[in-house]
C-alpha cells in the first residue's frame, strides 16, 4: 500500500495526505468499568444457563445507541437547513435539506451520530450546484426510536432515498456506510448511485459482532443463539454476504471512494484496505492524525471528497 507524504491526484487508485497531528482524538464512550464488569458477569454465567435468555439481552444492547448526539453551538449551516419529517414505519425520522439544484447528495451519519455531524460537507457541495440532504437515523438524534440495527437503519436510508428523490451521490460515515451498503445491495439493488463515499466503514460486520461479544464476556452457547438471531434480523444473510467487502458489489454504484485514518481506534485501517482490494471501482483517500470522528470535519478531507463527487459533474 503506498504511503507518501506526497498527494498525487484525485484519479489514481490511492491518495495518500501528508501526516497531521491533533492535540486529541475523541473516543466512542465506552460503559463505566463498574457497569461492564457487571454485564461481563450475568453474560457469563447466563450465557451457559439460559443463552437463548442471554442472547436476546444482548442483542437488545447491541440495537439501543448510548447516546444521542446534540450540538452544543448552532451555526449558518443548521440555521440554513429546511427541517422535513418522513415516516419510516410508525417512526418519525428528521430530515435536513439545503440547495435546491436538480441532483442530490444525501449524508449518512454513523453510530450514535446524528445527521447534521456531517455538514461540513455542505457548503462545497451547494457551490457546485447540488441540493444536500441529510437525515437522524432511527434512535439518533432527532428521530424517534429507542432501538436500531444494520438492517433498519438501511430500511431508513432506502425509505429516504425514495422519499428525497433524485439522490445521485451519497456521503457516509462508519454505521452508516455499513447501512448504506446494505441498503443497496439487498434493500433496493434497482437504485443507481453514481458516486459512493464511505468514510471509516468497518469492512466486515462478523469482526463488529465477534468484538461486542467479547466484551461483554458471552460464552460460546449464548455466541451461538446471538448469531442465529442477528442472521434471522440480517434476511438470513450469511456474515460474509452482510460485509461491506463483499456486499458491495451487489449494489449498483459506479465508482467508490474509500477514506480512512491510519489512526483510527474505532475501526481499524485494514477495512479500508481490504474493501480496496477487493473491487476494481474503489479509489482509497488515506489520511494519518485525524482519527475516526474529527476525520470528516477536516479541510483537506472536505476537500478531497467534494472533488471526488464533482469529477465530470
Amino acid at each position: 500500500m503506498p504511503d507518501s507524504k506526497t498527494p498525487i491526484s484525485i484519479d489514481k487508485k490511492v491518495e495518500v495526505l501528508p501526516h497531521f497531528q491533533l492535540e486529541t482524538l475523541p473516543d466512542r464512550p465506552q460503559p463505566k468499568p463498574f457497569a461492564l464488569v457487571l454485564l461481563r458477569v450475568f453474560f457469563r454465567i447466563a450465557g451457559w444457563i439460559v443463552p437463548g435468555l442471554a442472547a436476546r439481552l444482548a442483542l437488545s444492547l447491541f440495537a439501543r445507541p448510548r447516546v444521542r448526539a446534540r450540538h452544543k453551538y448552532s451555526d449558518e449551516i443548521l440555521e440554513s437547513a429546511k427541517i422535513f419529517e418522513i415516516l419510516y414505519g410508525n417512526l418519525i425520522l428528521k430530515g435536513y435539506e439545503w440547495g435546491e439544484g436538480k441532483e442530490t447528495v444525501l449524508l449518512v451519519h454513523g453510530w450514535e451520530s446524528r445527521g447534521t455531524a456531517l455538514r461540513s460537507f455542505v457548503p462545497g457541495l451547494l457551490k457546485a450546484g447540488y441540493r444536500v440532504v441529510t437525515f437522524d437515523g432511527p434512535a439518533h438524534g432527532d428521530s424517534q426510536g429507542k432501538r436500531t440495527d444494520l438492517v433498519h437503519f438501511a430500511g431508513a436510508v432506502k425509505a429516504v432515498i425514495n422519499k428525497v428523490g433524485g439522490v445521485r451521490h451519497i456521503i457516509t460515515h462508519s454505521f452508516g456506510g455499513s447501512t448504506t451498503v446494505f441498503a443497496l445491495s439487498y434493500l433496493a439493488p434497482e437504485i443507481s448511485i453514481d458516486k459512493l463515499v464511505l468514510i471509516a466503514v468497518p469492512a466486515s460486520t462478523r469482526k463488529v459482532v465477534s468484538d461486542y461479544l467479547k466484551m461483554i464476556a458471552m460464552p460460546h452457547p449464548g455466541r451461538v443463539r446471538f448469531r442465529d438471531m442477528l442472521q434471522n434480523r440480517y434476511h438470513h444473510l450469511s456474515f460474509n454476504s452482510v460485509d461491506v467487502e463483499h456486499s458491495l458489489a451487489n449494489a449498483n454504484v459506479n465508482k467508490v471512494l474509500v477514506v480512512h485514518d491510519r489512526s483510527d481506534t474505532a475501526v481499524p485501517f485494514e477495512s479500508a484496505e481490504r474493501i480496496f482490494e477487493n473491487h476494481p471501482h474503489v479509489s482509497m483517500l488515506v489520511t494519518h492524525g485525524f482519527g475516526h470522528y474529527l476525520l470528516v470535519k477536516q479541510k483537506p478531507v472536505i476537500e478531497r471528497v467534494t472533488a471526488f463527487i464533482c469529477d465530470g459533474q
